[in-house]
């Protein structure tokens, strides 16, 4: 069994969690309320800047460049499609993504997971940073996978969070997602020294997914002195 295999399969706890936290089965069912998907949409773009970074420093840290040049790709990809994505669903609801993000600093559980990628990038090996990363790719794919088939189950009625599950759904994010997996395969292959170590990340990051949902489900705030 590939390293990926392997990491996911000793995830699937976490992300059956995941799939029945009300934060996702509202989503599926269009029942979640748009303050609550908005607040989750404003901390994600935080995220997804950050997560940017990590996923540039460690293309810049890849020792296989034609794969080094992908996972850059993969940064670009982040800040750009997905804050399209962003900016859409700010603007259906009559707002704006960048006053939302402005007015709205992180959660706590948004810097302490993207932060612990970014230390990751910078001073784990290769493969650890990458594995780290994976699990935004994975449960992402099953998620949108798993989601959009309600599209065709609704047949035909309007689904007020479609753009969202079209996105994740997509069959090209999924290729994406299997791109990235076998870098970290071939480097689990190459360091069976710095297995054990990406096993550790990728489990960390995927607690870290049902957190950020969870997070956003419950209005995350920082505490207040007083």
């Amino acid at each position: 069994m590939t390293f990926s295999a392997d990491a996911w399969a000793a995830a699937a706890p976490w992300y059956d969690a995941i799939r029945a936290h009300p934060f996702v089965t509202g989503l599926a069912d269009g029942t979640l309320e748009r303050k609550v998907f908005l607040r989750y949409i404003a901390d994600d773009a935080h995220y997804l800047s950050r997560y940017a970074r990590a996923l540039a420093t460690t293309a810049a840290r890849w020792p296989e460049p034609e794969q080094a040049a992908v996972i850059a790709r993969f940064a670009a990809g982040a800040v750009d499609a997905e804050r399209q994505l962003h900016e859409a669903l700010f603007a259906a609801a009559g707002a704006s993504l960048d006053d939302a993000v402005g007015a709205v600093e992180p959660t706590p559980t948004c810097l302490a997971y993207v932060h612990t990628l970014q230390a990751d990038a910078v001073l784990a090996p290769a493969g650890v940073a990458l594995a780290g990363l994976l699990p935004c790719f994975r449960v992402y794919t099953e998620v949108g996978r798993e989601l959009v088939t309600v599209l065709a189950a609704d047949g035909g009625d309007a689904h007020p969070y479609e753009a969202w599950l079209r996105t994740y759904g997509d069959p090209a994010f999924e290729a994406d997602t299997r791109r990235a997996e076998s870098f970290a395969d071939e480097q689990a292959d190459r360091h069976p020294g710095t297995v054990a170590a990406m096993h550790d990340a990728y489990a960390r990051a995927t607690r870290f997914e049902w957190m950020f949902w969870d997070a956003a489900w419950r209005g995350e705030t920082w505490p207040d002195p007083a």
